[in-house]
């Protein structure tokens, strides 16, 4: 974590007490029901585990939130002492009996009712040995002489102590049996080969790309998940490409086109670098068995089949059609892009040092590590300056991309996705009307209603540090901030005359240009 950063964003309202991650979702204080009937209070349940009593969670301000991966640890940790604390009632209940510890008679064959008197007491006394043989002065000798080579016999010859094996120069033959050395030189040669290559406590490490790939075959190979892409509001095949508005469609299009997973597996070039399911109908291919969630798939294909899959490569969903439901926590969503950047507060698998954002992988969190990277990003082909490496790439992707799009009926090429909504509408008279629910706006790109969504009728979960105020886009946000920081940030170059919002500085550049207007005065 950045030390610098974390008084920026560890006062937010929906920072996690546990992880500061600005994601807290769970309110510690209150009572939750699970599905199985069991009364869950986050703040009691830490208390009887680990003895900790946060701070601040009686007084209003501060947060008193936790996020969900923080509530899955300590939902984990409580049902294990749970099991412990049964455990030992069980083991205490059975030790407790009576009978546990009775004496049990053990009767000697073969020994008569006076023999504990036959045998001397047993004593460490050495000034009690009597030796019972006479040996001769020459046969003594000859011991002593023997004790002092150290000679051993034939029997302590053969058999060496494997403590003194790594310095001893006895032959590696004497110290194996026969039938040991094939092995062993087996060993040696995998040694060999796998020196080098980096070990974590004996475990070979996994390079991202490669635990993509291990998952991205063993589920399509081994269970009925639909993988899809997303790519500006459409589902794309994992595949072909192929573009569809809705998800049932692409799902047609999967089972009808690509029903050799094994083959369509060998043609894949690019794997993405994390994989999107739809798991409404997963089953195993091999047992045909009902697979409720990710969770119980990878335990069954890793125990009943032996396939390895890790679960931070994977980002699950179970939807049909708009409005989008999380099926992790039910909440409803009209943009799926919306539901996608949602599904990083469940899977925490990494977080931003700076703001401490959660993300589902390592990809995600690069690309939005780029909106803190400000400066000058130069276009190389146009010239023009961006603030943000986010900017940059989005206007290469607009202004200058060479990707192409086809019509979906004639397959003629066009630069823009306008054209080719335009070429639809007047070639194959064939038109979408995407209705906002909430307004009943109209829009004919998907994009632009998503766009509506988020940013009309979206969330407000910016929140202003310092009054509580709510917004619903950064941008909003930071227009608001000027009002607490009396920060003027747009200034006129010809009477240097700042403002602290760009329409005011347009409005005063047209009193330059025309006489008529007279320039407001500064805010």
């Amino acid at each position: 974590m950045d030390i610098d950063n974390i008084k920026s964003w560890v006062s937010q309202p929906d920072v996690c007490r546990c992880c500061l991650s600005a994601s807290g979702t769970w309110d510690m204080t209150a009572s939750y029901v699970t599905e199985s009937g069991v009364k869950e209070v986050y703040n009691d349940m830490l208390q009887d585990c680990y003895g900790i009593t946060l701070s601040h969670l009686t007084q209003w301000g501060p947060s008193h939130l936790m996020c969900s991966l923080c509530a899955s640890h300590l939902r984990d940790a409580n049902t294990f002492r749970e099991q412990v604390l049964q455990a030992d009632k069980h083991f205490t209940a059975y030790w407790s009996r009576p009978e546990a510890f009775s004496d049990v008679p053990i009767k000697c064959e073969g020994a008569s009712p006076h023999s504990d008197s036959a045998e001397p007491p047993y004593t460490d006394d050495e000034s009690n040995i009597t030796l019972n043989s006479y040996i001769s002065p020459e046969k003594s000798k000859a011991l002593r002489k023997r004790e002092k080579s150290g000679v051993k016999s034939k029997r302590e010859r053969k058999k060496i102590s494997s403590d003194d094996d790594y310095d001893s120069d006895v032959p590696i033959s004497l110290l194996v049996k026969d039938g040991d050395m094939g092995r062993l030189e087996g060993k040696k040669e995998t040694d060999v080969r796998t020196k080098g290559q980096p070990q974590t406590n004996g475990t070979k490490l996994v390079s991202e790309r490669k635990r993509v790939m291990l998952t991205c075959c063993a589920v399509l190979r081994d269970t009925t998940a639909c993988p899809f892409r997303h790519h500006k509001s459409w589902f794309q095949c994992f595949f072909c490409s192929q573009d569809f508005m809705e998800l049932n469609l692409l799902r047609t299009h999967t089972l009808a086109t690509h029903a050799d997973v094994e083959a369509e597996l060998k043609k894949i070039k690019r794997y993405p670098r994390s994989l999107q399911i739809e798991i409404s109908n997963l089953e195993c291919r091999h047992c045909n068995l009902n697979l409720t969630d990710v969770d119980y798939m990878r335990r069954h294909l890793s125990e009943a089949h032996g396939k390895v899959i890790y679960r931070e490569c994977i980002a699950d969903y179970k939807v049909d059609a708009s409005p989008y439901t999380c099926h992790l926590c039910k909440r409803e969503f009209h943009v799926f892009r919306t539901l996608t950047t949602h599904l990083n507060e469940h899977y925490a698998n990494c977080i931003c040092d700076v703001c401490g954002k959660s993300f589902l992988n390592s990809k995600r969190l690069k690309v939005h590590k780029r909106t803190h990277e400000s400066g000058q990003y130069p276009c190389g082909e146009c010239g023009k300056i961006l603030k943000t490496k986010t900017s940059k790439a989005n206007h290469m992707e607009s202004a200058h991309s060479k990707r192409q799009l086809k019509c979906q009926i004639c397959f003629k090429p066009m630069k823009h996705y306008n054209d080719r909504i335009k070429h639809m509408s007047e070639a194959h008279n064939i038109t979408h009307k995407f209705l906002c629910p909430f307004c009943g706006r109209e829009y004919n790109i998907k994009h632009y209603l998503a766009t509506h969504i988020r940013q009309t009728h979206g969330h407000k979960n910016k929140k202003c540090v310092e009054c509580g105020m709510a917004f619903i886009t950064n941008h909003g946000l930071k227009k608001h901030m000027l009002k607490h920081t009396g920060e003027k940030p747009f200034i006129c170059n010809l009477c240097n005359k700042s403002y602290a919002r760009s329409y005011t500085l347009k409005e005063h550049m047209r009193a330059h240009d025309n006489d008529t207007y007279t320039c407001p005065d500064p805010e």
